[in-house]
């Protein structure tokens, strides 16, 4: 019998103490210290974590863009999220589960996590990003146990998509296209296209760090 999933997550009591928002936030210093504290992480069962709403699963969702292009995917049933399928999505990443926290892990497997996503998910050897805001979207059954934090990555290359089962028709379009019809988008997706210019700007090559 195949083990449940074991998924990261911290007590939403803990948002509720910083300070709850609605939608997307820059203040990265303010929020992210502290929900990606290993003394505040736990590793929850994701059949429960999904519907107990004591608690905010942490995500890492990556805007990865090439030369004025954004890539846009469609999510597909392979993906494990069925609440989400047949939506646009700009962003890349998912759960971060105990299988990311290794013996050598500085952090309770969130920084190791979000690097395993972007390699499962584009085909790069050394990821460099800079994280730029967080979200946290109360208003969906799928927000309410979920908390984002989004990280902004610059590729040289169109072609490094991955093939995952999740990810449909996975392509590179100019900002302008994949802002157009934002209804067509998950909600995360639709608050980082109404704030690009913005994260891009905190995403400035001087800015950009190398991942940890």
């Amino acid at each position: 019998m195949a083990t449940e999933e074991r998924v990261l997550c911290f007590p939403r009591k803990l948002l509720e103490q910083i300070g709850v928002f609605q939608g997307i936030s820059l203040e990265v210093e303010k929020y992210l210290p502290v929900v990606t504290s290993s003394s505040q992480l736990i590793y929850l069962n994701r059949s429960e974590a999904e519907h107990d709403k004591r608690y905010k699963q942490l995500i890492p969702y990556v805007l990865v863009i090439c030369d004025g292009n954004i890539l846009r995917y469609r999510r597909g049933r392979g993906g494990q999220e069925t609440r989400l399928h047949g939506l646009y999505s700009v962003g890349i990443g998912g759960h971060i589960s105990d299988e990311d926290h290794g013996l050598f892990s500085k952090d309770l497997g969130y920084w190791d996590g979000m690097r395993r996503e972007i390699m499962e998910e584009v085909a790069v050897d050394e990821v460099r990003e800079s994280t730029v805001a967080v979200i946290n979207d109360d208003s969906t059954d799928v927000g309410s146990v979920h908390f984002g934090v989004v990280h902004v990555m610059g590729v040289a290359s169109e072609k490094v998509v991955g093939h995952r089962s999740g990810i449909l028709a996975p392509e590179f379009i100019p900002f302008a296209e994949a802002a157009k019809d934002p209804s067509a988008y998950e909600s995360w997706s639709q608050f980082c296209l109404q704030h690009l210019d913005v994260l891009l700007s905190r995403a400035a090559p001087e800015r950009a760090t190398e991942a940890r």
